[in-house]
């Protein structure tokens, strides 16, 4: 039995790298990165390029690898001391989600398109790498993430569970 017993553990073990590793297209992305010194364009490319990685495994079903590559998404926010007035400046415009299309407009108020009477709506702000959005429901919810990324194309943002990602052309 206990020959049984090593000879399954050691099973486990010559599996577990298998299984415990990143995809390779997401190993590569982070052996690039890590390579050569950071600015912040580089690290705008790098979550440009996770983005892109991720949708791929969502769209191919790949639920461990898109987790993955969330995890590493997540450990690269937007700078602290970002400049919250470009960033809000960026965010004003229609973004689609996965869900559902939201208009952010210049006076710090968005809605959930199409607008209309009834549509969910509410505030936002930006201070600095922040992203504050109160939702107009009875009472009222603010919700606090952390920005990742925001460009004319990403939005991307995290809570302490999840990535989001809004997009436009």
């Amino acid at each position: 039995m206990t020959r049984n017993f090593l000879t399954l553990c050691v099973a486990l073990l010559q599996l577990t790298p298998v299984f415990g590793q990143a995809p390779k297209e997401l190993a590569d992305l982070k052996s690039q990165v890590e390579k050569s010194p950071q600015t912040e364009t580089d690290r705008q490319q790098y979550i440009t390029s996770l983005a892109k990685l991720r949708e791929k495994f969502a769209q191919a079903d790949k639920t461990a690898d898109w987790e993955a590559v969330d995890a590493e998404i997540r450990s690269h926010p937007a700078p602290k001391d970002s400049n919250s007035k470009a960033l809000s400046a960026l965010l004003v415009g229609k973004w689609d989600s996965p869900r559902h299309e939201y208009a952010f407009k210049k006076g710090g108020t968005w809605v959930m398109l199409p607008e209309e009477p009834d549509a969910t709506h509410g505030k936002w702000r930006i201070e600095g790498n922040q992203y504050f959005d109160t939702a107009t429901v009875r009472p009222p919810e603010t919700t606090h993430y952390t920005i990742i990324l925001l460009t004319k194309k990403y939005f991307i943002f995290a809570d302490n569970e999840v990535v989001f990602y809004e997009t436009r052309e």
